[in-house]
């Protein structure tokens, strides 16, 4: 009888000596974002687009996960060209391909969007995004870089389309910023995150 309860016991202090971790909670938050590589206005010839490094750190702060868009037919890296592009798509209302799609979609019910400023607008490569997910019931907060614009009439733009979903303000920070000096940025989104009450 002693060796049976002195078994459990040890059982007993086994058990109690294993760590018990909690289940991953899975990310319901997503970072989206188009941003151009290449040469860009006031920061030269970059590896990483400015917007896709803001986006990096939205991402890092609140535990996101992220996903970009990639068009299928690349924009030029010369400056002036891909503005011509531009230009040209939203004459047009052009609505340019993407590669990949969002797995799980259904399971984020928090999404950031993010863009450069082109020509005063949101690219039209993002628009090819909005419209090809159901935002209803979503909270959605936009995010752009620009170079002197602020964030022109995206966030109007953006409540516009996306009427089903609660947008949140969003944050306009230089392309020049974004792209030198990360821990300004770094500062400017969590202090953004705490107004809009997505952080302490």
């Amino acid at each position: 009888m002693k060796k049976l309860i002195s078994l459990i016991l040890a059982a007993v202090l086994l058990c109690s000596a294993i760590p018990v971790f909690a289940e991953e909670t899975p990310a319901h938050v997503l970072v989206v974002y188009f941003s151009h590589a290449g040469e860009n206005y006031n920061v030269g010839v970059i590896e990483e687009g400015n917007t896709a490094k803001m986006g990096n750190i939205i991402a890092e702060q609140m535990n996101a996960d992220i996903f970009a868009l990639e068009p299928v037919v690349p924009y030029p890296e010369d400056y002036d060209a891909c503005l011509d592009v531009a230009t040209r798509e939203q004459q047009k209302k052009a609505r340019p391909e993407y590669e990949g799609e969002i797995e799980n979609w259904d399971q984020y019910d928090t999404v950031f969007i993010g863009y450069p400023i082109w020509w005063g607008s949101i690219p039209n490569i993002v628009y090819t995004f909005m419209e090809a997910y159901d935002f209803e019931g979503r909270t959605v907060i936009p995010f752009n870089t620009h170079e002197g614009s602020g964030q022109s009439h995206s966030q109007r733009d953006i409540e516009e389309l996306l009427t089903g979903a609660d947008v949140l303000q969003g944050l306009a920070i230089r392309g020049s910023k974004a792209q030198n000096d990360a821990e300004g940025t770094g500062e400017d989104v969590a202090d953004w995150l705490k107004r809009i009450g997505l952080a302490q």
